[in-house]
């Protein structure tokens, strides 16, 4: 009786697992913001800087450093990796929502790599 029972309780642990849904979808997480920086490092690696919110006079007078100051109260704010025909595409001001990829690569800011962007006007 009792190996019946361990013999059910050990196929059980076999097949159930199995059976779980795997067309489920993976939810990348969703950040929009404006882009306020690009830079393409030695035109391999295309990068956008994208803040949630920044006003028009920080956007126009800002450097790197200033928007990365603006970043420390906004925790979403992020390098993405992008692709040369998307770096080219967009511009500084643009708004922006991205789906990325869970990895992220430096601690802060952080860099993301980009699955899908749009503009949003």
């Amino acid at each position: 009786m009792m190996r019946t029972i361990m013999l059910c309780i050990l196929i059980s642990m076999i097949i159930l697992p199995g059976c779980s849904n795997k067309n489920e979808k993976e939810e990348y997480p969703v950040y929009k913001g404006i882009v306020v920086y690009k830079t393409n490092e030695s035109n391999k690696q295309h990068k956008l800087f994208v803040l949630q919110q920044i006003s028009e006079e920080d956007l126009k007078n800002g450097n790197i450093e200033d928007f990365i100051k603006l970043a420390h109260d906004q925790p979403e704010a992020s390098y993405y990796l992008v692709d040369k025909e998307t770096y080219e595409s967009l511009q500084v001001g643009q708004r922006v929502k991205i789906t990325a990829d869970f990895d992220q690569l430096e601690s802060f800011p952080p860099i993301r790599t980009v699955i899908n962007i749009e503009k949003i006007n």
